[in-house]
């Protein structure tokens, strides 16, 4: 008798598991931050949450499943449908949109003072479907609601609409992009995807075994018990000040005259991760971010500065963030061009034209995905012309953006080591691209009004995306149904962070929280704007270092590319001066260091033999951290801030 057909990997308890997750992530991270102050389920790349749930998931519940009644556990492909669901919900509740989102929208109103004049410079310019105009809406808000009142649904429900209209469009496009790129970025180029390596570990030989081989590994054990004995006595130490704590930030250098600091921090995820990396990629993450700052050292020493301010959130120089913009925009052009036979295949698989490429496993046609990509642009094009952004100015906003994420997406799947920014952000591109008098106070109003999803960028829909498509590709789980548990867990991510941010606020007042910084530089780089117009003496140097960067980026990827010798891989540049790389540079070099010297003196055997150790680093250093939330949640207790990324 021929073999019956596998299972659907997308089936109805998988899609309920994912979302009901996707659903607590999107509740527990913005009542962990904002209640407990601690550290972000969801803050970064690495997507905390979901990989803690997962192996507690794949280490834990499934193995008691199997023991119990074997039927009953998820198989691998369900358990990829569910870390997807996660990790693509994890980029919505805190940094990435809503919690950020609902300060920004409140706060012109709260803190208007007379000195600041935001009620006459700012409230005019905020359109009244976008952002709720009531007082008693922001100051409840802020202060809480009186005894005995509700919150006040009916005035958010026009905002939350078109909000949520507009995100889940900026999202859908992020998820068509992957979809669009994955053959050429799994199949042709065989990206390494590091962020994916302990979920596929994890995932390997579970179908044959109760407990996966990789949770019966002593090495793995070893690196586990290092990063989470040191996560547990950070923890004993703030409920017990006499409980040593061991340091793992240490005093920064000082360089070039005290005028650049060099961050000297160890995180066990991040050498865990960069252990992934090719050791050329990892060798240029390190290396390009002390070239960049020593570049900014340069510049301070003799006394050069481009003129006007360098915004927040970018890089350590104005000259610097730029060139990484630069950078950005070369390496974007890299992409589709590598990728031009397959995407003139997708053109005309999308038109009906002979030779048009192969869609069979794919999440969704390359008919749709450009459909779908194609008619998410034009609503959100058409929603920033209507909230008062000039249409060239809403074409320069998006297509930076869409440069800054994918650039960002390639960076993680390349060179992914979780904890990384971008150094220029698509507000200031568009404003410095085209100055503030063709853009105009509504149009400088709306785009900053995007710093709620288009700022930190510490995480982001697209690179989960392109995450969730390697496991898939992985685990051969080619079901279009897939997609749609994307957009489910997208969905159910909203409205639950939606939800549980409002309560909080209105419940406990958003003052007595913790307060977010993006909020108040979406508004100082507002009133900067219309205080301090952006004409050309601004414009015409930042243009120049942008062609700087995008020239030397070019450079960078014609040697990799013809010269099999040059030691230099261009992945690192686009980001090296980010804040967030700051951070994140030594852990990458102590990653790199390791992994050299295991090469040395074992080779490639040695490599595979010492992999359950580095995987061990990072299932340690995320599980510490998550042993003090469960036990800060349960005691009450606020501001036990335990490292799970960078500060």
């Amino acid at each position: 008798m021929p073999d019956a057909p596998p299972p659907p990997p997308v089936t109805w308890r998988s899609l309920c598991i994912g979302a009901l997750l996707a659903l607590f992530l999107n509740i527990a991270c913005p009542y962990s931050v904002l209640m407990l102050q601690n550290a972000g389920l969801t803050s970064d790349y690495i997507t905390a949450g979901a990989m803690m749930l997962f192996l507690v998931l794949v280490g834990l519940v499934n193995p008691l499943l199997k023991l119990c009644y074997r039927p009953l556990a998820l198989r691998q492909g369900e358990l990829i449908v569910i870390y997807t669901m996660m990790i693509v919900a994890s980029a919505i509740p805190t940094w990435g949109l809503v919690t950020n989102l609902f300060h920004i929208l409140t706060r012109p109103f709260y803190y208007a003072t007379p000195e600041n004049r935001w009620a006459s410079l700012i409230q005019p310019l905020l359109p009244s479907w976008l952002v709720p105009q009531e007082p008693e809406v922001a100051r409840y808000f802020y202060e809480g609601l009186p005894l005995g009142q509700h919150i006040p649904w009916r005035p958010w429900l026009v905002p939350m609409l078109a909000w949520g209209g507009a995100m889940l469009a900026v999202f859908l496009q992020m998820i068509a992009t992957m979809i669009l790129l994955r053959r050429p970025w799994v199949e042709q180029e065989r990206l390494v995807f590091p962020l994916t390596q302990l979920p596929l570990e994890m995932l390997r030989g579970g179908e044959d075994h109760v407990f996966p081989p990789l949770f019966r590994s002593p090495l793995m054990w070893l690196g586990f018990a290092l990063p989470f004995f040191l996560q547990v006595l950070r923890g004993l130490h703030h409920y017990f000040f006499f409980i040593p704590e061991v340091q793992t930030y240490f005093d920064p250098l000082s360089l070039f005259r005290d005028t650049v600091q060099l961050q000297i921090f160890v995180n066990f995820a991040i050498i865990g991760l960069s252990y992934f990396l090719h050791l050329h990629v990892a060798f240029s993450v390190w290396f390009f971010h002390l070239l960049s700052r020593a570049e900014t050292g340069t510049f301070n020493l003799i006394g050069y500065q481009v003129k006007g301010i360098n915004e927040a959130l970018t890089g350590s120089s104005t000259a610097l963030s730029f060139q990484g913009m630069g950078a950005m925009l070369a390496l974007v052009v890299s992409i589709l061009w590598n990728a031009r036979q397959h995407l003139v295949g997708v053109l005309r698989a999308a038109f009906g034209k002979a030779g048009a490429a192969d869609d069979h496993d794919e999440i969704l046609s390359y008919r749709a995905a450009v459909w779908l990509w194609l008619g998410c642009a034009l609503f959100f094009f058409v929603w920033l012309v209507a909230a008062g952004l000039p249409p060239l100015a809403a074409l320069v906003f998006m297509g930076s953006a869409q440069v800054i994420f994918l650039a960002v997406a390639r960076v993680i799947a390349q060179g992914g080591i979780g904890f990384t920014a971008s150094t220029m952000l698509p507000q200031p591109f568009t404003v410095y691209a085209l100055g503030t008098a063709a853009i105009g106070g509504k149009g400088l109003a709306n785009i900053s009004l995007s710093y709620s999803w288009a700022a930190e960028l510490r995480t982001t829909v697209m690179a989960s995306a392109a995450n969730g498509l390697k496991l898939a590709h992985a685990g051969r789980v080619h079901s279009r149904r897939l997609f749609w548990a994307m957009v489910l867990a997208l969905v159910v991510g909203m409205l639950g962070a939606g939800w549980i941010t409002l309560y909080l606020n209105y419940t406990y007042g958003g003052i007595n929280m913790r307060q977010f910084g993006v909020p108040s530089l979406a508004y100082s780089f507002l009133q900067n704007k219309l205080l301090n117009p952006v004409g050309a003496d601004q414009i015409h140097p930042r243009l120049w270092f942008t062609a700087l960067g995008a020239g030397i980026m070019g450079l960078l990827i014609w040697l990799q590319h013809h010269y099999l010798w040059w030691p230099l891989h261009y992945i690192g540049l686009p980001v090296s001066d980010s804040w967030v790389m700051g951070w994140a540079w030594f852990s990458v070099f102590l990653g790199w260091l390791l992994k050299a010297i295991i090469f040395k003196f074992t080779g490639t055997r040695g490599y595979h033999l010492f992999k359950p150790l580095f995987l061990g680093f990072i299932a340690g250093q995320l599980m510490g951290g998550a042993l003090w939330m469960v036990v800060d949640a349960a005691l009450g207790e606020a501001g036990n801030f335990v490292y799970i990324g960078v500060p």
